[in-house]
């Protein structure tokens, strides 16, 4: 009698297995792919990704800083994807379970973990590139649209690397729960994690929550891809963050008896922990973080190059016979501007310090303003006033009128002009203030009301001089700055002008008191 011996699982490979080997893990692939249910749900994320991802960004201005906010720097596009990817993929991966076929795949030549994994690189593959294909579409109808700036590469490689972290961790569950009930829990699991990201994003300015890839703190800064480029540092830490988490999952599902031998059971182990170790280091990176002027910085992923300016040849127009000069991205609102700017420029026009020309300077962000924590300035000699249009929301970028938009223009001008800085300024400089915008065009009656509503920076939003309290509409132009301001609007030109000439040197230095105006 001839005694047997137990068969190998996976028998050894001959050079000419091995080298067809690549070959049948394509063909597996390739089945794979025709086989997957993910390209049934795509028509349902186009439709999401639509209404929540596009429509809300077409009412904002053409320029991709303010487009791309709400879908890449709020996550949007990760909101539309996540859920749908991960229970499609917990679909995916109770498959042999779910139909008890898991003991025929062990009995195959490749070790079961090997064929999940094609599995899952099927419905990432779907899923990745549904997502790239739809941001790519996006993209091209801003092109139509004339929308000015640099795409947010980065942005968009956060999105696809989370979209393929849902795709592992939805894989996951299903391969360890493999029930008709692993898909909607992975689903209800992927929106959980997007809500609670996203409530944690709107009011976390630092810490490991600035990983989260829907935390829209200090993301796409006001002149990015325009005046500046975007910094790759906390892209790069969510992208390690999002790529551990699926190299982690995916080791996971390799981690049981049944996924293979001892040796590739060790090697799943080890990609886990190289997972987790790759997600860690990324929350570690970005408490590190810190808001710079143009984004945040990560010390040990900045590259000193990202913060120099971009070049470029400025749009030039006329206010008051002084050139305007902007970004070539701020082509269409220079009309509006010159057309703000022009009644102030002509208010001071032969007073000392007054500028000879205006040009678009960078706008930094501020953590508790946000993009409206702007002032100009006026620097240089001759003087030249700088215009931070990125945090101004020109032509209604927050949903202001063009008279709003006038208004605050002024404002901060006339700001500017008297030394406020980039406090409220004394009394004496908030009285001259209002005097000289209500010789711009700008009335008494309803500066209180601009400062309140218009969203300017906080140290311009209280009403200047108020004393008296207002339950109902907006507060009155009254107190002891705007009496002081009245009387020194009442004056003629000449001497209102001749008075300003003697005292401005002393008002910008904060010297000069109310009694001491005219």
């Amino acid at each position: 009698m001839t005694a047997v011996t137990e068969a190998p699982a996976w028998p050894a490979r001959t050079g000419a297995s091995r080298a067809a080997a690549p070959l049948s893990l394509l063909r597996l692939l390739r089945i794979e792919l025709r086989r997957n249910s993910m390209p049934w749900l795509l028509p349902l994320i186009a439709v999401l990704f639509w209404f929540d991802s596009y429509r809300p960004s077409a009412s904002v201005p053409p320029l991709y800083v303010l487009r791309t906010f709400w879908n890449l720097g709020q996550g949007h596009t990760i909101i539309d994807f996540g859920p749908f990817v991960a229970g499609v993929a917990a679909w995916m991966g109770s498959r042999d379970g779910r139909r008890r076929t898991a003991d025929l795949v062990t009995g195959t030549a490749w070790p079961r973990w090997t064929a999940q994994l094609a599995t899952w690189a099927a419905t990432a593959i779907w899923a990745v590139g549904a997502y790239l294909v739809f941001v790519g579409v996006m993209f091209a109808v801003y092109a139509t649209e004339h929308v000015q700036g640099q795409p947010p590469w980065w942005w968009v490689a956060v999105g696809a690397a989370a979209v393929a972290a849902f795709s592992a961790a939805g894989f996951a569950v299903g391969a360890y729960w493999p029930s008709r009930f692993a898909a909607p829990l992975a689903a209800f699991g992927g929106f959980l994690a997007m809500v609670m990201s996203s409530q944690t994003g709107f009011h976390d300015t630092s810490g490991w929550a600035l990983i989260l890839p829907t935390n829209s703190n200090g993301n796409l800064q006001p002149d990015s891809g325009m005046l500046y480029p975007y910094l790759p540092d906390l892209p790069i830490a969510r992208v390690m963050l999002l790529a551990g988490l699926a190299i982690a999952f995916l080791g996971l599902t390799g981690l049981p008896r049944a996924a293979g031998g001892l040796r590739l059971r060790q090697i799943a182990a080890a990609v886990t922990v190289t997972g987790m170790a790759a997600a860690g280091t990324g929350i570690g990176l970005v408490t590190t973080a810190r808001l710079s002027p143009h984004g945040i910085v990560i010390p040990a992923l900045h590259d000193a190059a990202s913060d120099r300016l971009s070049s470029y040849t400025p749009v030039c127009g006329q206010a008051a016979g002084r050139p305007v000069c902007v970004n070539p991205a701020y082509r269409s609102d220079l009309a509006d501007v010159t057309t703000a700017l022009a009644p102030l420029l002509a208010e001071v026009s032969g007073l000392p310090g007054a500028p000879v020309r205006a040009e678009q300077i960078p706008a930094v962000y501020d953590s508790a303003d946000g993009q409206a924590g702007q002032a100009m300035t006026i620097t240089g000699q001759p003087p030249v006033l700088g215009l931070p249009l990125g945090a101004l929301g020109v032509r209604g970028a927050f949903g202001w009128t063009s008279a709003e938009v006038d208004g605050q223009l002024r404002l901060l001008a006339a700001h500017a002009f008297v030394g406020g800085g980039a406090g409220t300024g004394t009394l004496a400089q908030q009285a001259v203030e209002a005097a000289l915008l209500e010789g711009a065009g700008v009335p008494f009656a309803s500066q209180p009301s601009l400062r309140t509503t218009v969203g300017l920076p906080s140290w311009a939003r209280p009403a200047t001089g108020n004393t008296g309290g207002h339950r109902h509409g907006p507060p009155a132009a009254a107190g002891p700055v705007y009496a002081a301001a009245r009387r020194l609007a009442a004056l003629p030109a000449a001497s209102r002008g001749a008075w300003l000439t003697t005292h401005l040197a002393a008002l910008r230095a904060g010297q000069l008191t109310l009694a001491q105006l005219p």
